[in-house]
């Protein structure tokens, strides 16, 4: 059962791959007779360059494991880097507040 499956996926992906990739040379060009004019080869379009930097970088996730009040089991909690930093500030103002002194910023 899983033979024809391993059969059939590989050949799919041998189809989207390139033949330079496979290791397989392309048919050599043919050439023109001696009387013909040569054909002009389109030039190969340069494509302009990529700035890695300027793309937007995914956030990351990080998952925890945060102590339940009245547990002994904990919860886990995944969340984005951009959340946790959130959550951390939100944390600083309130515990500022409460305290009724300033902080010094981190």
């Amino acid at each position: 059962m899983f033979l024809p499956v391993a059969l059939f996926a590989s050949a799919l992906l041998l189809q989207q791959t390139p033949p330079a990739a496979r290791g397989v040379t392309p048919p050599p060009a043919t050439t023109a007779p001696a009387g013909a004019p040569a054909a002009a080869e389109p030039a190969p379009t340069a494509l302009p360059p990529v700035n890695v930097a300027a793309a937007p970088a995914q956030p990351t996730q990080v998952c925890r494991t945060e102590a339940v009040t009245g547990s002994r089991f904990g919860r886990r909690v995944c969340r984005s880097t951009v959340q946790t930093a959130e959550e951390a500030a939100a944390s600083r103002e309130m515990l500022r507040r409460m305290q009724g002194a300033r902080m010094p910023d981190s």
